[in-house]
């Protein structure tokens, strides 16, 4: 069935590469290293991560500042292994009458120098340190003062800090930090030795890996304080995906086809466990690495540990199962599946406990609109901050809420979360249902331990229902209901404005009568709102509330936005906070990445022609693909889509591991189950401690983006296959003239 054009020795890592690698690494470390400038620390929001043991910021003499504690630490990267120059900026703020501060400062174990800091007209007194030379890739200062507290203040005070700057002494080379170095080395082979597994070819393989590293030595060489805290941790996630993935290829061995490895869609399950788990051990690596609160949750951990050691007894029993018809790889399915049911018990339970901030924003507006006759348009608020506290969707989801609003809130939340979690599990059935043998059943099953969506029933969102929303959509166009797809699409359309996209699958299609079906849907819940609230009400929507809402100011670069546009925008924001932002240029990128992912999106979901006897018939392929694709638009080219909106594309997946039964190429199943693990586990802190970071951290913020990205690549790689099979298969004749059937 599969050819053997390509051997298994030409799939391996090659030493001339890896060593090459390693050179490269190493030659691009120095340079880096070299080239580097002075680091300088200013006081501001992205301080914690090398600043502790001090207050909160505070303007002093007109520069922001932070009042030490009696035990101060400052922490900065090495930039050689050369002695180095500290220069800080310390003041004394004191009331006059008042000892000035004494302060001390060393290195480790070594007394540097003891200085009291004098008052001196509001200027900072500048200290120059000679610092020893280290062969480790960080240096800790430690500063230490003696405190006052003042009756109007009891915080403990001992010296205000403003800046810091390390240079390393001049003249001759500057030899880099080794660990640093073997650091970037090990980033560069593990990155090679990832993509080789993922079945790139050798020189893709190299070039990809050199021009991670080759980024990452700019990024030192221009930037390193924004650059050199990441760098064991980004080799620490090469690590974790290269051993990941070689591991999925020990268990589950993808086979040789045409050209390139594959993988049979039954081993799908395997490789998506494998990468989720990746995710709990990367958030261990940050701990150990000296992150703060990224830690996994105690019972991820023990369920972690459970399915480990499942895992290891079934492979030691390996022996008696396969004198039962069992296979290890079919043990494995069933332990991943119950982790990750286990799990997803887990995070509903947990989100049954949280505060459910978004579900008491509407409900308060609900409740005040029926109880008290307030507006349930708080214009003023939502023109200072759309993304705030204030209800600004549609009426109709009020409508729904509205029978509930004298009720107890605390119930009605329950409730609500009740009905998420059942549509949940209605949704894994109808989906499960369709997989065409038990392990694409497992994975499928699989997909719903989701944290997106148990953060939807914390919160008390709507993303859930539609989830099941869009598998009825789909389910009903399958069957050619189209004017109940039509009519669920406009139902949902005016809860959230997003789901509106999905028209486009319907538009592009020619099924006009999901558009009959969205009239009749709208009119009818358009009557329904009006009747509960009035014309007032609605008219207030329509010309006060989407103005804002759907206008130019739509984005904003907060860390839960995982868009193109939040994406985009973090590089430019001033603060990555929960307000909107906008520019010009973030404006028109928004616009252009979506006009250019909906002709994506039209491109492959148009019908085609193909040949019947001496004529061309229209007919649709990959529907499921095609319509999943413009619901992954829904919560990517939209200006602002938060974690949770991202439920809807567990649909996405299901779709992709139940589209036929031929095998994927290994480097495309490895990107899904990527993508998978990126968007499935985590929200915006399960990564990111409570200080938010400049330079390769704004990329970080990101991750649930890439996963997306990954996932719009798949799904298009797998519509574009079959659109090649579909041509290949009836080539159209010379002088045919194409003619449009329904079918």
């Amino acid at each position: 069935m599969f050819s053997q054009r390509v051997t298994p020795a030409q799939l391996r890592p090659r030493t001339g590469s890896l060593l090459g690698c390693l050179l490269l690494a190493l030659l691009f470390g120095a340079l880096a290293f070299q080239a580097a400038p002075p680091l300088q620390l200013e006081v501001s929001q992205y301080d914690q991560n090398f600043l502790s043991g001090v207050n909160a910021i505070e303007m002093i003499a007109g520069i922001p500042s932070r009042w030490t504690l009696s035990a101060a630490e400052l922490r900065l990267p090495s930039l050689g292994a050369r002695a180095a120059i500290l220069r800080l900026n310390l003041l004394n703020s004191r009331p006059e009458g008042l000892p000035d501060p004494t302060v001390a400062l060393s290195v480790g174990n070594q007394r540097l120098a003891v200085s009291t800091i004098a008052h001196s007209m509001g200027r900072a007194r500048r200290l120059a340190l000679l610092l020893p030379p280290t062969l480790g890739s960080t240096i800790d200062i430690h500063i230490g003062s003696d405190t006052i507290s003042l009756s109007s203040d009891p915080r403990q005070l001992g010296v205000v800090f403003q800046a810091a700057e390390l240079a390393p002494t001049a003249g001759g080379l500057r030899l880099p930090p080794p660990l640093s170095l073997a650091v970037l080395a090990g980033l560069a082979l593990l990155s090679y030795g990832a993509l080789r597994g993922a079945g790139l070819g050798d020189r893709a393989a190299l070039g990809l890996a050199m021009l991670v590293t080759g980024g990452v030595a700019i990024g030192i060489a221009l930037r390193p304080l924004e650059v050199l805290p990441f760098l064991n941790r980004l080799s620490a996630l090469a690590g974790l995906a290269c051993a990941a993935i070689w591991l999925a290829r020990l268990i589950a061995p993808p086979q040789l086809g045409a050209d390139q490895l594959v993988l049979r869609r039954a081993d799908l399950p395997i490789y998506l466990g494998l990468a989720w788990w990746i995710m709990p051990l990367y958030q261990i690596a940050l701990t150990i690495d000296g992150a703060h609160n990224v830690g996994p949750n105690p019972a991820t951990i023990a369920i972690g540990a459970v399915t480990a050691l499942a895992a290891l007894s079934a492979l030691a029993l390996r022996g008696v199962a396969a004198r039962r018809g069992w296979t290890y790889r079919q043990m494995l399915i069933v332990v991943l599946l119950g982790g990750s049911l286990a799990h997803s018990a887990f995070l509903i339970g947990f989100a049954f406990t949280r505060s459910g901030p978004d579900f008491w924003i509407h409900f308060r507006a609900i409740r005040g609109f029926v109880r008290d006759g307030l507006p349930l348009y708080d214009i003023a608020g939502i023109s200072a901050n759309h993304f705030g506290f204030s209800y600004k969707w549609p009426p109709l989801y009020a409508a729904i809420l509205r029978p509930f609003a004298l009720l107890d809130g605390t119930s009605v939340l329950t409730g609500h979360r009740v009905v998420n979690t059942l549509f949940l599990g209605i949704t894994a059935v109808l989906l499960a249902r369709r997989a065409p043998s038990w392990p694409l059943a497992a994975a499928v099953l699989m997909l719903f331990n989701f944290r997106p969506a148990t953060d939807t029933i914390a919160f008390g969102q709507v993303d859930i229902a539609l989830l099941l929303g869009a598998t009825l959509m789909l389910l009903a166009a399958l069957r050619g209901r189209d004017a109940l797809a039509g009519a669920l699409i406009a139902a949902f359309s005016l809860i959230k404005l997003y789901p509106a996209l999905l028209f486009g699958f319907f538009l592009v299609q020619q099924r006009w009568r999901a558009l009959g079906g969205a009239v009749l849907a709208g009119l009818a819940c358009t009557a329904l709102t009006v009747a509960v609230f009035g014309w007032a009400t609605h008219w207030t929507f329509i010309t006060q509330v989407l103005p804002i809402i759907g206008g130019g100011g739509g984005s904003s670069p907060w860390i839960e936005n995982q868009t193109f546009s939040g994406f985009f925008s973090r590089f430019f924001a001033p603060q990555i906070t929960a307000e909107p932002f906008g520019t010009p240029l973030i404006t028109l990128a928004t616009y252009a990445f979506f006009g250019l992912s909906l002709l994506l999106a039209f491109a492959l979901a148009a019908p085609r022609a193909r040949v019947v006897g001496d004529r061309w018939a229209s007919w649709k392929i990959a529907t499921p693909l095609q319509f999943s694709l413009f619901l992954l638009l829904t919560v990517l080219a939209v200006p602002a889509a938060w974690m949770h909106y991202q439920s809807v594309t567990i649909l996405v997946f299901a779709a992709i591991l139940l589209h036929g039964d031929t095998p994927l190429p290994l480097g495309r199943a490895i990107a899904l189950a990527a993508a998978y693990a990126l968007i499935a586990y985590g929200n915006q802190w399960s990564f990111t401690d409570s200080a938010i970071s400049r330079g390769i951290g704004v990329l970080g913020y990101s991750y649930k983006f890439y996963g997306l990205i990954l996932l719009l690549g798949v799904i298009s790689a797998e519509i574009w296959h079959d659109l090649v099979a579909q041509r290949a298969a009836a080539p159209a004749p010379s002088g045919a003239v194409p003619v449009r059937h329904r079918v």
